[in-house]
């Protein structure tokens, strides 16, 4: 049931409580057949007020029944009762708000006259995939990939990370809405969602045409630097029989090339004649991902995976195919 509550959940997550809760209601139970057969009841704690969510299950009943069942609930708690449709017509949302009935739709219109809330329909709310993660949810993915049985809440990642806590859950609600993540609300104030990703390799499978080239330009130096990790073929040389390209690649962010004193390279004929160091500018740390001499291997597979190289292909095909969570 809580799978049809989702949009709605998310929805008020990113506009109104960044910590909005939704479960299941335990005392339905002690409520008539006739109303656990119109509604499905969940517990919703928005903005620290407790309330009750009355989903219709099927048809809508009339605004006179509603009030009576308001009423039946209200015998069993103090919580604000609130009622969820998935649509809803203009007759039926006036006459909810004449009688101050609050309600939420899932197209993200609301009324909770309780929070001081009156949301007209938001037409930029749609159930759509983004075409690629940001950056943040980018790294998220990565670091749930190599960790695979980690559970983790908000603050942890963040300071893992190196995130903020809103960027860290801006990242970690991408990837539950792109359901890579699932999450249960624990902690001492019992509102901690602790993530955890879903199992391999449907992990990899769904999250991967999701996943961006981190390589936003090229550079070239004299000198390789002493920190930077190997990257592009020659990292995939050093993981299987490809040859080595001849000439040395190295991952770093553009902070770090600001921070670092380096004469660049423009000289397309110096280039090629003196076979130079390639700096890959990422638009992510790579060193957040690997602690190895090379950058992460989920990474380095998307640097080159639009390659036409028959040799590079099957070189990435073979390293991949020793990953648990990997499958075409």
């Amino acid at each position: 049931m809580l799978e049809l509550i989702r949009p709605i959940e998310s929805y008020l997550e990113e506009n109104v409580d960044d910590h909005i809760i939704i479960n299941k209601w335990k005392d339905e139970s002690k409520l008539p057949v006739f109303l656990r057969s119109l509604y499905n009841f969940h517990k919703m704690i928005v903005l620290d007020t407790h309330c009750i969510l009355l989903e219709i299950v099927d048809e809508a009943p009339s605004i006179d029944s509603i009030i009576k069942h308001i009423k039946r609930v209200k015998v069993l708690t103090n919580d604000e009762i609130v009622l969820y449709y998935r649509e809803i017509s203009r007759y039926r949302r006036k006459s909810l708000i004449k009688n101050r009935i609050p309600f939420i739709v899932q197209d993200g219109q609301m009324f909770l006259p309780f929070l001081g809330l009156d949301l007209k329909k938001a037409p930029e709310f749609v159930d759509k995939k983004a075409k690629t993660f940001s950056t943040s949810t980018q790294v998220a993915f990565l670091y749930f990939l190599y960790n695979k049985d980690i559970v983790i809440n908000t603050t942890e990642f963040a300071r893992t990370i190196g995130f903020t806590n809103m960027t860290a859950s801006r990242a970690l609600n991408e990837l539950y809405d792109a359901r890579l993540v699932n999450y249960e609300v624990g902690g001492k104030t019992g509102r901690s969602k602790n993530y955890k990703r879903i199992s391999d390799p449907e992990y990899f499978q769904k999250g991967h045409p999701y996943l961006k080239n981190p390589v936003k330009r090229l550079v070239y130096v004299q000198k390789s630097p002493n920190d930077a990790l190997t990257a592009g073929l020659e990292a995939l040389a050093e993981m299987s029989m490809l040859n080595p390209p001849g000439y040395q690649v190295r991952a770093v962010t553009n902070e770090w090339l600001n921070q670092h004193d380096i004469e660049t390279i423009d000289n397309k004929d110096i280039i090629k004649d003196k076979k130079l160091v390639q700096l890959e500018v990422w638009d992510y740390d790579p060193r957040l991902l690997s602690d190895k001499k090379h950058v992460d291997l989920m990474s380095l597979y998307v640097t080159l995976e639009e390659e036409k190289d028959e040799r590079v292909e099957k070189a990435l095909e073979n390293v991949m195919r020793g990953e648990a969570w990997y499958m075409e």
